[in-house]
């Protein structure tokens, strides 16, 4: 009986060795010679990381300096890696983050024979998917094949009816004049109170400008618990993006860190707020108090969801 075990063990751990060997280096191996084969060349990628290491510090090179004027060319300062590889290796070359293969593409032909001949092909790899799941889960934005075009399905009355896009563009509207009375008061008074014209940072109004009017949108007269979900959910943000800088190692997300416990902690405090959101609406259509459950972005999910299951 020992000696079965030992042996299913040695089986087990030769199978997982193979599994781990062929995911992080035969077949990104194997994908590279094929493209070489084709003429699509790249950057040499390292073991596990691929270019990330390359690609962060022009990132870091290019952010630290300042900008002494003012212009659109963003693409040159927050990606410098696109630009410096599309004059190495031309209109398109592949190159690794971590141990899944990117294909760039600069060609505006090539770009469109993809996007209309092959884009059931494309989506998210599994490192977007990983690193985005308890951010942003498993909705529209990180969905493949069926299940995007479901979800798609059940947003699409949000954006093509007329009066709602009306509504949202009036919310929009209200939540900017807001921000920008508050930006003026600031230009205009310093801290003690007194009239000074003055330089003001507006990063910080552009956050709270976002998270008004996606709270406005998505949860409506549920307006101040949306304003808190937005803020756990900034948090998680930073907390997901600092855990998924190790998913190129083997085994990572299942570490004890700092960084998934508190992922752990946030999205439970999230899925709490917003199923309380959702248990009062329903409880308002149970009693007769409301026939819907909103006409907001969440309102409308959850009426599609009801008629689906009728149906």
């Amino acid at each position: 009986m020992l000696l079965f075990l030992i042996i299913l063990v040695t089986v087990w751990l030769i199978g997982v060795a193979h599994e781990t060997i062929s995911f992080y280096y035969l077949n990104p191996r194997r994908i590279k010679k094929l493209m070489e084969k084709q003429g699509v060349r790249g950057p040499k990628p390292r073991p596990l990381i691929g270019n990330l290491q390359e690609m962060a510090a022009l990132i870091s090179s290019s952010t630290s300096k300042p900008i002494h004027s003012i212009h659109h060319d963003i693409v040159t300062r927050l990606l410098p890696h696109y630009v410096l590889w599309s004059k190495q290796y031309g209109k398109r070359y592949i190159y690794w983050n971590g141990f899944e293969p990117r294909m760039c593409l600069t060609d505006t032909n090539m770009i469109k024979e993809l996007l209309t001949k092959y884009s059931s092909l494309s989506g998210k790899s599994w490192l977007q998917q990983q690193g985005a799941k308890n951010f942003i889960g498993c909705g529209l934005l990180m969905a493949n094949g069926d299940d995007w075009h479901h979800q798609r399905h059940l947003l699409t009355p949000s954006f093509i009816n007329g009066d709602k896009l009306k509504s949202y563009a009036r919310q929009t509207v209200e939540c900017t004049k807001n921000m920008i009375q508050s930006l003026q008061n600031a230009a205009i008074l310093d801290s003690a109170g007194d009239k000074k014209n003055h330089e003001v940072e507006i990063s910080q109004y552009m956050a709270r400008l976002t998270a008004d009017i996606i709270s406005r949108i998505e949860f409506g007269t549920s307006y101040e618990k949306g304003k808190t979900i937005f803020q756990l959910l900034t948090t998680l943000q930073q907390r997901c993006a600092q855990a998924s800088r190790h998913l190129c190692l083997p085994g990572s997300r299942f570490f004890p860190s700092k960084y998934n416990k508190d992922i752990k902690l946030l999205k439970a405090e999230v899925e709490k707020l917003i199923m309380e959101i959702i248990e009062s609406r329903k409880v308002c259509v149970e009693i007769g108090r409301s026939d819907t459950y909103g006409n907001d972005l969440l309102g409308v999910l959850l009426n599609e969801m009801i008629l689906n299951k009728k149906k």
